[in-house]
């Protein structure tokens, strides 16, 4: 029997062209428990998403549900934009561009030095006896009420906000990557060990691109604490800075410029892990295969 070149189900298959599914289907979906929906209509429902949002927040202001001095309506956050960038006395350019350099040297910081550390305790035995738990318990210290120790360590100027950011990220990456270290499939150590790879090359084809290839994905998700602690950083030696700005703003009760300013922290937060994600995407190709 002759199969037909063009029609049927077979043309289906061998078309390039995605099937046209309908927008109440489509619409259904969104509403379905693990429905899956197409490209167009998740940006359509995170557009209206958006809307909706804006939309709730203008008026709980504005028909007194809520304090505007609470919570402004979202036209006078936007509006006060102007205001900061023009009037010296808020230098809202300076301070974003101060907030964003320390954040990346603390960032970078803490990356050169937990990757090192977390290697050698997840490698060596005995550094993973003497320090793990140390380094565990870390996480638990409350950094803000440490601030005098850094003063009394590196003084006011920019090093000490530096040394704060970077031991706060610090304690979270030494315990991922010792974590990261120990998922490594058991399978692939005895596989290069039966090709009589040495030390070094055990570590530089394996526990490298293994353990960096999924740290980086940590080291992505952890962009949100090194904001968090940016601002109580700043707060050491006010000399510019979002968080001193915010802290300024709030205390002259200037509600719409600490919405403003903590829209623009999540704003450059986002666009830190769409940049890192770039990042990963091209050292470790590998992953998105």
């Amino acid at each position: 029997m002759k199969v037909p070149s063009n029609g049927g189900f077979l043309s289906f298959f061998s078309s390039n062209q995605k099937p046209n599914i309908p927008m109440l289907t489509q619409l259904k979906e969104l509403f379905t428990m693990d429905g899956v929906v197409d490209k167009k209509t998740k940006i359509i429902a995170q557009i209206f998403g958006w809307i909706l949002l804006l939309f709730v927040w203008w008026l709980l202001p504005t028909m007194g549900w809520i304090n505007e001095r609470i919570l402004p309506s979202p036209i006078d956050i936007f509006l006060s934009y102007g205001e900061m960038i023009t009037n010296p006395a808020y230098n809202l350019i300076y301070n974003t561009g101060y907030s964003v350099g320390v954040n990346f040297l603390g960032y970078g910081a803490a990356v050169l030095i937990s990757i090192p550390i977390g290697f050698l305790i997840g490698l060596i035995p005995a550094a993973r006896c003497f320090f793990s738990k140390q380094t565990d318990a870390l996480r638990y210290v409350p950094l803000p009420i440490t601030t005098g120790i850094f003063v009394a360590m590196f003084g006011i100027m920019m090093g000490v906000k530096v040394a704060f950011l970077a031991v706060g990220i610090t304690v979270y990456l030494i315990p991922v990557v010792v974590q990261r270290i120990e998922e490594i499939d058991r399978i692939h150590k005895q596989t290069i060990l039966t090709l009589g790879a040495k030390k070094w090359q055990q570590i530089r084809h394996l526990y490298i691109p293994s353990v960096l290839s999924r740290v980086s994905d940590d080291i992505r998700v952890l962009v949100a604490i090194s904001w968090t602690y940016i601002v109580v950083a700043e707060l050491i030696n006010n000399q510019g800075g979002l968080g001193g700005l915010s802290y300024y703003c709030a205390k002259w009760g200037y509600s719409q410029m600490v919405y403003a300013i903590i829209l623009e922290i999540i704003i450059f937060g986002y666009f830190q892990d769409k940049l890192f994600k770039a990042i990963d995407k091209k050292i470790f190709k590998f992953k998105y295969v």
